[in-house]
């Protein structure tokens, strides 16, 4: 159990401090640092570019050597110290620059971490695996924002960078412990790591839907806040109720979904999934306060059963050499679309309304489904019938 374990504590950890600087972020720039909020929504932009830029870089690297465990470790024992470096900041001037570099590292360490997850797991069990690391990030980016809440207000705004700071320190040293089966293969070549990448086209399908997966995400943490205060919901606390019944699901049930894919194969979860999906976010836009409870129930659960087949897809697709790259094009398709949601939400919304908003999110996932089961149809009537079965 160590091989499942220990990484997922690794990945909660590390999505933990993703989200733990985000409550006291506000007074930290533009108070203490006399920022702006633009300079506020750049410390998350930044390191976003890192991810984008880095997460593929990083996996080609990690497939060329085989030392996964070493490259997690200094990935996130680098990070540790850049956060301490942002908690000592006097000003404005040049935390950009160790911002990107912190989110270049920490890209290192948890990209790499499901790269050898997928490593350690095979066929019978990947969905299974894949669904405890879905929950453990989900976990922690749950777990984050209300605990930095809570320590921005008891020891001051920099408790959290200091928080994450020291919590990446131990993890790096804990990454120590994993066991990484490519550790005594033999280096591959760049050229050889790419061509084998290459030939599996087929990839494509799950980074297409981890895109349009990210970007609903991104104009939702967007959006959805202030949708809420259109309807009168300016208590925090009712807001964060409101979240809850969406992350509790989409947390609790990525493990039984996992197992789902396990059984029926990563396709059918896959797809039916993110129809579903798209379709109950349609509503999200026209509900009212009510009728709103069910839908956030709904969304949570379709959220869950995409997830774990989208990434065991990729370990299916991808061989045991080339884990680390395809994980690094998921994690780059990923960003991608948390990047662009926000943008192309905002403009919808300022444009037609939370209706048309929330509506255009829903219809490309439903668009991504249709599209994949034409896709998957002829894969079926080319393969026989394992394009709906197993990878």
């Amino acid at each position: 159990m160590r091989n499942l374990i220990l990484p997922s504590l690794l990945l909660l950890v590390a999505m933990f401090n993703l989200t733990l600087v985000v409550a006291g972020l506000e007074r930290w720039i533009i108070v203490e640092l006399g920022g702006s909020v633009r300079d506020a929504s750049l410390f998350f932009s930044t390191e976003m570019i890192a991810y984008i830029v880095f997460a593929p870089l990083w996996g080609l690297l990690s497939d060329r050597t085989g030392k996964r465990r070493l490259l997690i470790g200094a990935g996130f024992v680098a990070s540790g110290i850049l956060y301490a470096l942002l908690a000592r900041a006097t000003s404005v001037h040049g935390l950009w620059a160790i911002r990107f570099l912190q989110g270049t590292f920490a890209v290192l360490g948890w990209s790499t971490v499901m790269a050898l997850m997928l490593d350690h797991s095979g066929e019978k069990n990947r969905g299974r695996n894949m669904g405890l690391m879905g929950g453990a990030l989900i976990f922690g980016v749950s777990l984050g924002a209300p605990i930095g809440g809570v320590l921005s207000s008891a020891f001051g705004v920099r408790a959290p960078l200091w928080t994450a700071s020291a919590l990446f320190l131990v993890i790096g040293v804990l990454a120590l412990f994993l066991e990484d089966p490519l550790r005594d293969r033999q280096p591959r070549g760049i050229r050889q790591v790419l061509a084998t990448v290459a030939q599996q086209p087929r990839l494509l399908l799950p980074y297409a839907f981890h895109f349009v997966d990210r970007y609903t995400v991104g104009f939702f943490i967007v959006l959805f806040p202030l949708y809420l205060g259109t309807l009168g919901v300016d208590d925090p606390a009712l807001r964060g109720r409101y979240l809850a019944a969406f992350l509790l699901p989409f947390a609790l049930l990525q493990y039984p979904s996992g197992r789902l894919a396990d059984r029926f194969g990563p396709y059918r979860p896959l797809v039916l999934g993110s129809l579903a999906y798209g379709l109950v976010l349609c509503l999200v836009g026209i509900s009212g306060l009510f009728a709103l409870w069910p839908v956030m129930l709904a969304l949570g659960v379709m959220a869950s059963v995409m997830f774990p087949p989208a990434i065991a897809l990729t370990g299916a697709l991808s061989e045991p050499g080339t884990r680390g790259s395809a994980m690094g094009g998921f994690n780059l398709a990923g960003s991608l679309g948390f990047a662009v949601g926000p943008l192309v939400g905002a403009w919808a919304m300022e444009r037609a309304g939370y209706g048309v908003a929330f509506a255009l999110g829903g219809s490309l996932e439903v668009a991504a489904a249709l599209i994949a089961f034409v896709v998957l149809w002829r894969w079926r009537r080319r393969d026989g019938s394992r394009a709906w079965g197993s990878a």
